[in-house]
């Protein structure tokens, strides 16, 4: 559950960010699937290998960039066809803002398949271990607040400029 907060509330600050350097905006439909996006490759793994942890092997695919892309793919076929390529694009940037936020844990074993199934090297930076995400949570939710604060403040000034001209 900590590592699900951290991760949306990195794409939060993300996405928001990007906001405002592009001036373009995410609909609400926009975040929710690059929320999706960044708790995914969790969601897909995580219940099963603690129930099943046997299963692991067969499991850690899913939780690598390709088996996410797949995994995107199959699921923006569930929307209208207008909106499937956005939907796979977003749900996408979602994922890869996972196993960036991913690549900086420190695991057991070694690291993430990034390269998955080209190669079997994991790949980390190793920074914190992956249990000690808990202790990031209230520094993840005061950049969230501090985000939302400069961002209201900067739209707030622009539209009372934009009202004096």
């Amino acid at each position: 559950m900590p590592d699900l907060i951290s991760h949306i509330a990195f794409s939060h600050i993300t996405t928001r960010i990007f906001e405002f350097k592009s001036k373009s905006r995410f609909g609400i439909q926009s975040r929710i699937l690059i929320y999706l996006g960044t708790i995914l490759p969790d969601l897909l793994t995580r219940p099963i290998y603690i129930i099943f942890p046997e299963t692991s092997d067969w499991i850690i695919p899913f939780h690598t960039p390709i088996g996410s892309l797949i995994t995107c793919g199959l699921i923006s076929l569930l929307f209208i066809p207008s909106f499937r390529l956005k939907a796979f694009f977003l749900i996408s940037f979602g994922t890869v803002l996972h196993f960036f936020l991913d690549s900086f844990q420190r695991h057991l074993t070694g690291g993430n398949l990034f390269l998955f199934p080209f190669s079997w090297k994991r790949v980390e930076f190793g920074l914190v271990w992956s249990d000690q995400t808990i202790l990031f949570i209230p520094l993840w939710l005061l950049l969230v607040i501090a985000v939302e604060t400069i961002f209201f403040d900067i739209k707030k000034s622009r539209s009372n400029r934009d009202k004096l001209l």
